[in-house]
């Protein structure tokens, strides 16, 4: 049986849509659904049950997601988003007068902002110009230079869907001493990630996406060496021990010690079970199946002589397909009428489609059909 034929069963959304929008927010898998439902059962019945496993749910998750992005479970801190860890990642850092950080337009806000902040010493903000997808690791290597405290990349751009090269940007941030710092949420499930391996200092990410989780949870992931040497901005009982009313202070070990207070708990348990879709499923192999998905839109768009933004190469791009659409709102409006959901930006008259391992080629075919009845329609007038 096919990736699809495994597990579309799971969602029952799929019975009446294409739901294309993986990247922005999953819909729930049966198992997902059924997890928080169970959690809150226990809540109104019997909460000690949840009191006496709070930090055995949260290791059960935390060795999960070390499994989806290549660390050790000690090495990945429960945030509650990709926001969280960015934040987390810059506050860590101590920079030298002069000090420069350099990112593109795959970034964030939310990963260069930090930088920003009132009280912080300045910080010289370099993105690198636009240019072809195959040059991208030049351009940013072009900007980086002994004052270089961090380059700051999302792993796969949400505008376009281009897949950065991790272990080459590790590679030319760490030749100036300087720190690779990521963003994974348009990655983590839908992509293989090997933190160790390609050098990554920081990576953040969120449950909510491609991890098939609730909204308000995230992962924050450091190796283990950073995170022992840099001191946490934030303190809590969690990542702490002392006594009562003692001014001593001992600080966790690992990724842990960014846990300051008590957790999303109903999340943690929906989220290990979306994570174990995934994990079942095989990130490679949902890989290869959002390729053939997104090549296949790319195709088809192609065809009907719209422009497409996302890489055409197979290896320069992940999950998501997008393209220049006038009237981007007006016809995803027009598209769930007809049961597709994907997303529009009229600000720049994009729209983006997000397939995961729970759709087929004929919901490619469907939002291509969609499209098609709205240019030839009166909608568009």
């Amino acid at each position: 049986m096919d990736l699809t034929g495994r597990f579309r069963s799971l969602f029952p959304i799929t019975e009446t849509r294409a739901y294309l929008f993986a990247g922005g927010l999953a819909p729930a898998a049966t198992p997902v659904r059924a997890a928080l439902d169970e959690w809150t059962d226990r809540w109104m019945f019997d909460p000690a049950y949840h009191r006496a496993r709070y930090f055995e749910e949260w290791g059960l998750l935390r060795s999960r997601l070390a499994a989806v992005v290549g660390g050790e479970p000690e090495e990945i801190a429960l945030v509650d988003n990709t926001s969280r860890g960015s934040n987390l990642a810059v506050q860590m850092i101590e920079t030298a007068p002069g000090a420069n950080i350099v990112t593109d337009e795959t970034s964030h806000p939310s990963a260069v902002w930090p930088w920003l902040l009132p009280g912080r010493d300045p910080v010289e903000i370099r993105t690198a110009p636009r240019g072809d997808y195959s040059t991208a690791a030049e351009r940013l290597e072009s900007m980086v230079d002994e004052r270089t405290a961090a380059v700051v990349a999302s792993h796969i751009d949400a505008r376009t869907g281009f897949r950065h090269d991790l272990r080459r940007l590790a590679e030319i941030v760490h030749g100036v001493g300087g720190y690779l710092i990521v963003d994974a949420a348009q990655s983590a499930g839908a992509a293989p990630i090997d933190a160790a391996g390609a050098g990554i200092d920081f990576l953040s990410g969120t449950v909510m996406k491609w991890l098939l989780g609730p909204p308000g949870l995230g992962f924050f992931y450091a190796p283990r060496h950073i995170l022992d040497a840099l001191a946490p901005p934030h303190v809590g009982y969690v990542g702490a021990e002392g006594p009562p009313g003692s001014a001593d202070l001992s600080l966790g070990t690992g990724g842990v010690r960014h846990e300051i207070g008590l957790a999303n708990l109903p999340g943690i348990a929906a989220a290990r079970r979306g994570v174990d879709i995934i994990l079942e499923a095989g990130v490679s192999a949902i890989e290869a199946h959002v390729l053939d998905l997104t090549g296949r839109l790319i195709e088809g768009l192609a065809e009907r002589g719209i422009e497409v933004l996302t890489p055409p190469v197979r290896a320069e791009r992940g999950g998501v397909a997008a393209f220049r659409f006038g009237g981007a709102a007006a016809l995803c409006r027009h598209l769930r009428t007809v049961g597709v959901d994907v997303w529009g930006y009229d600000e720049d008259d994009r729209v983006r489609a997000d397939p995961h391992l729970y759709n087929t080629p004929d919901d490619i075919d469907r939002l291509l059909d969609g499209i098609d009845g709205f240019m030839g329609g009166s909608e568009r007038i």
